[in-house]
């Protein structure tokens, strides 16, 4: 029987924490994942708790009920990339490496390996767990292993117990994950007040209770894990790291080399053998970096990123030449006469996703076209010409959202849960037979002409072409910034909506602050 283990680091980003601020250590601390006053506590360590403190509150309230609290901001990306960094690292000891992706449970941190065939190269199974554990703990990070047969029960048993245990039997390890204390799986904080209310406060006595209305009583947090400790929900979902073996080619010119067609045939000879070498990986081309090194000045370096892994030459030359000639424009403004006399690429690899063709062959509308059509903008205008909008919480309606590089696949990814940025910035009150309106905002606020007094005034908002001002929708007020008076202005602004004459709605808004009016955009 093929054998699995669970490596869990708990509470990873409060280790993260722990780690950034040795002295931190055995005095109360807690990691938040969001910057702000605002912010709640994630991940409390055990002095914290002692005092008080408990996931789930406000920061404020947590100093307040421990002044003594050390609380440091963890951010999503440094997250992921220490998870990327062990899983690297637990490489040394499995070829198999799975990492548990929903984070419903807090599992940041938790990862699966192949347990089966290793005992000729580390011997038992016990010693394979106690290296692992302490060639971990040689990083900082303290760790817990459960050896077993099933994904969920060695996850469960991985978080109900700190160090080690190997299961002999599937029963045995079934045993250790129905005793797993539910708050070892990151349940909301008000979801388990409830859940002790009617004294459930292990794995299995969550089964004994009615699955029919456990959603709509306790959340979706503990529908989940009734279903995957009941095995009638799939596996909890995972990520498969490879280890990355980047393939390098280098080539000198000699006389150095100026014509972009020139470089571009030398850089289709080195794909040919950058693809070579991430064939006998399995993988596809995921990410092509590249540097040019001028007789003098500064190498120009740069990266191109398909769509999709890829192991197509050409469509991975002309990404390439869209990137190499914007550099190359950039550096004739600069030295009109530039020459360069080395040329490396590095590629990295990932496993490619190839997707089952369809009964009647694909539709019209292709994704794969699309997917290339986003890399090529991408390739010719940066990476930072691909952006998405997302939302945040912020006072100014203009803080509420912000533009994020995203990838082409994410671009044309799933529709989010998070509600429609016109929903945030305006909350919808037309009719639902009436069309939505587009809210268009400048990205600087356009100074207006004074406004009399007087209404109606004709006030000629955006010039005589446009008519006068005939109707006005308002104040919604704004008013912010106070808390930080001593360091900077304090904001004061009465936003309404104005319709032209000739039937154009506006966007204003009268700042107290400056006694002035600005334009901050237009519906459509």
């Amino acid at each position: 029987m093929n054998r699995l283990a669970c490596v869990d680091v708990p509470w990873l980003p409060l280790q993260i924490l722990l780690r950034r601020h040795p002295g931190w250590q055995g005095k109360p601390a807690a990691a938040v994942t969001e910057d702000g006053i605002q912010a709640r506590v994630r991940f409390a360590n055990r002095e914290a708790i002692r005092l008080g403190v408990r996931r789930g509150m406000k920061q404020a309230a947590a100093v307040a009920c421990c002044p003594a609290l050390r609380i440091g901001h963890v951010r999503p990306s440094e997250v992921e990339r220490e998870v990327s960094r062990l899983a690297e690292r637990l490489h040394r000891w499995s070829p198999q490496i799975e990492s548990v992706s929903d984070r419903d449970f807090g599992s940041a941190g938790a990862f699966w390996l192949r347990a089966s065939g290793l005992s000729t190269l580390f011997g038992p199974l016990s010693c394979w767990g106690n290296a692992i554990r302490e060639d971990l703990a040689r990083t900082g990070y303290h760790a817990s292993v459960a050896v077993g047969f099933s994904r969920f029960g060695v996850f469960a048993a991985a978080r109900a117990v700190f160090g080690q245990q190997v299961f002999r039997s599937p029963a045995a390890e079934k045993r250790a994950a129905a005793a797993a204390p539910l708050r070892r799986f990151g349940l909301p904080t008000m979801t388990l007040a409830e859940l002790e209310r009617l004294d459930i406060r292990t794995v299995r006595d969550l089964l004994r209770l009615s699955r029919s209305d456990l959603g709509r009583r306790f959340g979706r947090e503990a529908a989940t894990l009734y279903r995957l400790a009941s095995e009638e929900a799939p596996i909890l979902p995972s990520r498969t790291f490879r280890p990355e073996t980047p393939v390098e080619c280098r080539l000198d010119f000699e006389p150095p080399e100026s014509h972009l067609e020139r470089l571009l045939r030398h850089a289709g000879r080195m794909l040919r053998q950058l693809l070579a070498g991430l064939e006998q990986q399995g993988l596809a081309l995921a990410h092509l970096r590249y540097q040019l090194h001028p007789e003098d000045g500064h190498p120009i370096s740069g990266s191109v990123l398909p769509a999709l892994p890829s192991t197509d030459r050409m469509r991975l030359l002309s990404l390439l030449r869209l990137r190499l000639e914007a550099d190359l424009k950039t550096r004739q403004r600069e030295k009109p006469t530039g020459r360069f006399t080395v040329f490396v690429l590095r590629a990295r690899g990932e496993a490619r996703i190839v997707e089952p063709g369809g009964l009647f062959g694909s539709s019209r509308n292709d994704p794969e076209k699309a997917l290339e059509a986003l890399a090529q903008v991408r390739a010719e205008f940066g990476e930072d010409s691909l952006v998405r909008l997302e939302i945040r919480s912020a006072h100014l309606p203009r803080n509420r959202y912000r533009c994020q590089p995203v990838s082409p696949a994410g671009a044309l990814g799933r529709r989010s849960s998070k509600p429609r940025l016109s929903t945030v910035l305006m909350p919808e009150t037309a009719p639902p037979d009436r069309p939505a309106l587009v809210r268009r905002i400048y990205d600087q606020s356009l100074v207006l002409p004074h406004r009399s007094s007087e209404e109606p005034d004709g006030w000629l908002l955006r010039g005589i072409e446009h008519g006068p001002v005939e109707t006005f929708a308002g104040p919604y007020r704004i008013s912010g910034g106070w808390w930080r008076s001593a360091s900077g202005r304090s904001v004061r602004r009465d936003y309404f909506f104005v319709r032209l004459k000739c039937g154009d709605v506006c966007w204003v808004f009268f700042d107290r602050e400056q006694r002035s009016w600005f334009l901050e955009g237009r519906l459509e």
